[in-house]
């Protein structure tokens, strides 16, 4: 399958040519945008925990994801994917303003959740932590958020929770499963996968190499990150993205990181990083039919 990944000028859209394609498809890309609508459902002590570690500008983040939608519906996209990290904690009043936004939406949607999305107040981060707050993703992630994929005009869109920058040996199946279909398909995550070419803005920006299967990390640093080793089934799977057995893989879409970035990697795939939410960042993804050489 031939691919295309067209230079743009900046980081707030992606052009790629896909060839078979059947008509061009306009997606758009949000992340990070790290609202918090916490309240009192949650209690008196949850509230006050939430605010003290929230160091975002509540309004302006509300503002700029209802921007986002707003102009997802003026502009009729074709589908909306939001790659985490759009509310800081799994609280009542996060997940009721998340979703009631959502349901604005004049098409369908992906969400896959980021490390801060179901962080709890006083609850240590950590599988544990996402396990306990996991159904609270349910209603907006068809049910599964640790894996989920939209077939859209003979493209699949697929969405795999890292959050932990880990994968799970289901997850891995599943994203093989997609890629056996043979559709051009692209991959949203949270967390970036390693790219060399990404590493150096990520060091000097975080210190550390926060990205899924990364290399060259400080094991201080990791333990202070709370970053497992690179687990069997997180390997497999970064390899089976370097090496697209089925020439079908597109790349990866994905936050994180709070900046924006484009690189491509492995065979013929590119990973796009998209400018924070919180900052009124996105990237509109066009998907065009491939002209014949």
């Amino acid at each position: 399958m031939r691919i295309e990944h067209v230079p743009v000028p900046n980081q707030k859209q992606a052009i790629i040519k896909i060839e078979g394609l059947i008509r061009p498809l306009s997606l758009l890309h949000v992340t990070d945008c790290h609202m918090n609508e916490t309240d009192l459902k949650d209690g008196e002590e949850a509230f006050a925990e939430s605010m003290r570690l929230y160091g975002f500008d509540a309004l302006a983040t509300r503002n700029h994801f209802d921007d986002a939608l707003r102009y997802a519906n003026d502009k009729s996209f074709d589908c909306v994917a939001l790659t985490g990290d759009v509310v800081n904690g799994a609280t009542t009043g996060n997940l009721e303003h998340l979703e009631g936004r959502l349901k604005r939406l004049a098409m369908p949607y992906l969400y896959t959740p980021g490390n801060h999305d179901w962080e709890y107040p006083h609850q240590s981060w950590g599988e544990r932590t996402r396990a306990v707050q996991y159904p609270k993703f349910d209603r907006i992630t068809g049910g599964q958020p640790a894996y989920r994929a939209i077939a859209l005009q003979g493209v699949n869109l697929v969405a795999i929770d890292n959050s932990t920058y880990q994968i799970t040996e289901e997850q891995l199946a599943f994203f093989r499963e997609r890629l056996a279909e043979g559709l051009p398909t692209l991959l949203f995550s949270h967390i970036p996968i390693y790219v060399p070419s990404l590493l150096p803005e990520v060091v000097k920006i975080w210190g550390s190499p926060i990205m899924m299967a990364a290399e060259g990390w400080d094991e201080k640093l990791r333990k202070e990150w709370m970053v497992e080793k690179t687990t069997a089934a997180t390997r497999a799977f970064y390899e089976l993205l370097l090496n697209n057995p089925y020439d079908n893989f597109v790349g990866v879409f994905c936050g994180h990181v709070h900046f924006g970035h484009a690189s491509p990697f492995g065979r013929g795939s590119c990973q796009y990083v998209t400018e924070p939410g919180f900052a009124g960042g996105y990237r509109v993804i066009h998907l065009l039919p491939a002209t014949s050489p």
